[in-house]
C-alpha cells in the first residue's frame, strides 16, 4: 500500500517524539508546498490588510496568563501611499501606533512623537507581529486538509534546527544574559478557496535560562485576516500634533536608580522595556524587588533571577501596598469592636459589633483587616477580634429576675412556667430568703431573684403572695416517726400521731448523716389535702433525720 508523503507526515505528528525519524528538512508535496508559500508570501500582493492577533503566553514557574492583542490595518501596499494603524493591548496597557509617508508615529513619556522609518522598517515590523513571514524554509513538517468548499488548512510545524535565524527574530529584545532557546514551533493556517489566508493559529514553547534558574514558557497566537482578498482603507487620525524628537535626547535614557519597590499588582517582567520584548517571568502583587533605574518611557529597570528585567512604572510603589484578597463567608465578633471605613485604625468608624454578633465578610487585607458589608458600606474590622466559630454566649447572670407559676415545689427545688414565654426556669432554693403569705403550691405566682448560669440557677430570693383560704387545698405537713421498713423506693413509718403511713421516696430528699435503715427516728413532709390523713403510697418531699 502506498502512504502519500502529508499522511506521514500526519502520523508523526500523532505519535510520541522520536517515533519517526526524518533528515533535517523533511521533503515536502509539493503542490501543497507551493500552495503554501503562494497564501503566506501572497500577502505582499493585497490591496491591504485587516488582521486581529490575540497572543497567551503562560508560564511554567506561576502557571498565570500574560495577554496580548493586536489589531492591525494597513493599506497601499501595491502604491507608494503605504499607511498603517497599529493597536497593541496588553496586560501593561494600551499603545497604539501610525505609519504614512515614511514616518512611523507613537506616543512616549515624552509626549506624541514621530520618526522616519523606511517601508522595509515597518513591513517588517508588521510581519512580526502577525508572523505573516513564516514560509515553508522554516518548517519540519507540513499537510493540508481540503473541504467540499475548496477551503484549504494547512497543519505545519517547526523545531529549533528548522526555526534557525528566525527565532532570533520572533525573540528579538531578550536581554543579555539569558539563554533563549525555541524548542517548538506548530499551527495551522486555514485560506479560502481563492488560496487567501482566513485564520492562522501557532504555539510555541521556549525556555529562557539564566545560571541555574529556568522557566519555560507557551505562547498561543490566533489571527484573524479578515480582509479576505478585499482591499482595505485605512483612515489615520490627525497626527499633525506628533513632533520629530530632539536630536541630541535619545528616545529612551535609563536613569540609574537604586532602591526597593513593590508591585501593586501581578505584573510580567520582560527581557527589554517594550511590550514586544520576550516575558521572562512574572511578580505577584505586592512583592517587593530592587529597582537598579528608570527609563525615560516609563519602564522600571529591576534585578530578576539574577539578570536585569523590565517591569512597567504604572505597577509599582515605593512602600508596600496594602492588597485585599477577596474571601467569602460569616464571621462572629470576640468582643465589642468598631467598624471602620477602611483598613487603619485612624480611619472614620462606620459603627460597631457587640459580641457574637455575626457579619459578612468579603475579603482580608495583608495588613491584617478584615473587608466587611456594613449597613450597605464596605467596612473593616481588625482581624484579632474576629473569628470563624460562634462564640459560646456566657449565660452567667449575676443578678437575674423571673416570675411565672409554679409547676413543681419540692424542698431545695422550685420549677416555674415562665411569664415570658420562654419555658420553664428550675431554682435551687434551699439558700433563698423566702417571703411566703404561708406555703409555695402548685398554681401560685411567684417572683424569683437568681444568680448563676441556669440548670438550675441559684435563687436568692422566692416571693409567694397567694394566700390558701380553700380548706381541700394541698399544703405542707410533716410528722415525726419511727421507719419500720425501708426499701430504695418506698418507706414505711409508725408515726407519733399514732397513724402507721406507706411513703413513695422515689424523688424525696433525704437529709440524713448516715444512710436511711430501719428503726431510725425521722420527720417527713409532704403535701396534703386532708390535714395529714393520709396512709398509703404518700409522694413524700422531704426525710430529715
Amino acid at each position: 500500500m502506498k502512504i502519500k508523503k502529508s499522511a506521514v507526515f500526519l502520523l508523526c505528528g500523532m505519535l510520541a517524539a522520536g517515533s519517526c525519524t526524518f533528515g533535517t528538512q523533511a521533503a515536502f508535496e509539493q503542490t501543497v508546498e507551493t500552495a503554501y508559500n503562494t497564501a503566506v508570501q501572497g500577502q505582499d500582493a493585497l490591496d491591504g490588510l485587516d488582521v486581529t492577533v490575540k497572543e497567551k503566553t503562560v508560564s511554567s514557574s506561576t502557571n498565570v496568563s500574560a495577554n496580548k492583542m493586536v489589531s492591525l490595518k494597513v493599506s497601499g501596499i501595491k502604491g507608494s501611499s503605504l499607511k498603517a494603524d497599529i493597536q497593541v493591548d496588553t496586560d501593561e496597557g494600551t499603545t497604539k501606533s501610525y505609519y504614512q509617508n515614511g514616518y512611523y508615529y507613537t506616543t512616549t513619556s515624552e509626549g506624541e512623537q514621530k520618526r522616519e522609518m523606511d517601508r522595509t522598517a515597518i513591513w517588517d515590523m508588521v510581519n512580526s507581529e502577525i508572523y505573516m513571514n513564516m514560509t515553508s524554509n522554516y518548517l519540519k513538517m507540513l499537510y493540508s486538509e481540503t473541504d467540499g468548499s475548496g477551503a484549504v488548512t494547512y497543519h505545519f510545524a517547526a523545531t529549533a534546527d528548522t526555526l534557525g535565524d528566525y527565532s532570533k527574530k520572533l525573540l528579538e529584545g531578550s536581554g543579555d544574559g539569558q539563554g533563549i532557546v525555541v524548542d517548538a514551533l506548530q499551527g495551522t493556517m486555514e485560506t479560502n478557496e481563492q488560496g487567501s489566508i482566513l485564520k492562522r493559529s501557532i504555539q510555541m514553547i521556549y525556555t529562557v535560562t539564566q545560571g541555574e534558574n529556568e522557566e519555560t514558557f507557551m505562547v498561543q497566537t490566533d489571527a484573524e485576516f479578515r480582509q479576505n482578498g478585499q482591499a482595505v482603507t485605512v483612515a489615520l487620525p490627525d497626527l499633525s500634533g506628533y513632533r520629530e524628537p530632539e536630536p541630541e535626547k535619545p528616545v529612551e535614557t535609563i536613569t540609574p536608580l537604586q532602591r526597593t519597590v513593590y508591585t501593586t499588582d501581578d505584573v510580567n517582567v520582560r527581557a527589554a522595556g517594550n511590550l514586544s520584548a520576550v516575558i521572562l517571568g512574572g511578580l505577584a502583587a505586592g512583592s517587593g524587588v530592587t529597582e537598579m533605574g528608570y527609563t525615560s518611557d516609563g519602564w522600571i529597570q529591576i534585578q530578576y533571577n539574577g539578570a536585569t528585567g523590565y517591569i512597567w512604572g504604572d505597577y509599582i510603589s515605593t512602600t508596600r501596598p496594602v492588597l485585599t484578597q477577596n474571601t467569602s463567608g460569616t464571621m462572629y465578633a470576640t468582643a465589642s469592636v468598631n467598624v471602620r471605613s477602611a483598613y487603619s485604625s485612624d480611619s472614620s468608624i462606620l459603627g460597631g459589633l457587640s459580641k457574637g454578633q455575626g457579619i459578612e465578610i468579603t475579603g482580608k487585607t495583608n495588613n491584617n483587616w478584615i473587608r466587611v458589608k456594613y449597613n450597605g458600606h464596605i467596612g473593616y474590622v481588625y482581624a484579632d477580634y474576629l473569628s470563624w466559630s460562634e462564640p459560646v454566649v456566657d449565660t452567667y447572670v449575676q443578678n437575674g429576675y423571673l416570675s411565672g407559676t409554679v409547676t413543681e415545689a419540692s424542698f431545695g427545688t422550685l420549677t416555674i412556667q415562665r411569664d415570658d414565654g420562654q419555658g420553664t426556669a428550675v431554682f435551687n432554693t434551699v439558700y433563698a430568703a423566702m417571703s411566703l403569705k404561708d406555703t409555695i403550691y402548685t398554681g401560685d405566682w411567684v417572683e424569683v431573684f437568681y444568680t448563676g448560669a441556669g440548670a438550675p440557677y441559684t435563687a436568692s430570693q422566692v416571693n409567694d403572695y397567694t394566700r390558701h383560704t380553700d380548706a381541700d387545698e394541698a399544703r405542707s405537713v410533716s410528722v415525726e416517726g419511727v421507719v419500720v421498713a425501708c426499701t430504695p423506693g418506698t418507706m414505711e413509718l409508725s408515726g407519733s400521731d399514732g397513724i402507721y403511713r406507706t411513703f413513695n421516696i422515689t424523688d424525696t430528699d433525704i437529709e440524713m448523716s448516715d444512710n436511711l435503715s430501719e428503726g431510725q427516728v425521722v420527720t417527713v413532709t409532704w403535701m396534703s389535702a386532708a390535714n395529714g390523713a393520709e396512709t398509703r403510697n404518700i409522694e413524700a418531699l422531704r426525710i430529715k433525720g
